[in-house]
């Protein structure tokens, strides 16, 4: 558990309620102050507004407004936030235009729950932990 991650919020993207609650309990192990859940893409938009997460973990294949949609409107509004597609699309396009479009990490769904946690962990410590950059 990382303590500088007590102030944190972050916004989880799945239609799927399993994997949210799998998700969600690594990031609050991970010591994650809040996390925010949305089960597809208008309801992401619209908590994303509202709360304005520090990071995003996004699914792509969703109801209503797919996880690539929704990149491509959060990464205008903020474009260094940390941006995580989780998903089990494997399709080659799709990764590459989720990078095209700004995503900052990418992780499969379909492999073992603990390589996955592991996964998450490495992404978040190497994502929330950067130095703030000078202007």
């Amino acid at each position: 558990m990382n303590p500088k991650y007590a102030q944190l919020t972050g916004l989880l993207i799945d239609d799927e309620a399993y994997f949210r609650r799998f998700v969600g309990g690594v990031l609050k192990q991970e010591g994650i102050g809040a996390v925010v859940e949305a089960r597809d893409g208008r309801e992401a938009i619209e908590l994303f507004s509202v709360r304005r997460p520090d990071f995003v973990i996004l699914d792509i294949n969703m109801p209503h407004m797919d996880g690539l949609e929704v990149l491509k409107t959060m990464r205008p509004l903020a474009p260094g936030l940390p941006i995580i597609m989780l998903t089990s699309v494997a399709d080659e396009m799709v990764v590459e235009e989720c990078v095209g479009q700004g995503a900052t990490f990418f992780i499969r769904k379909d492999v073992p729950a603990n390589e996955l946690s592991a996964e998450l962990r490495e992404v978040l410590a190497e994502s929330l932990d950067q130095p703030e950059s000078s202007p």
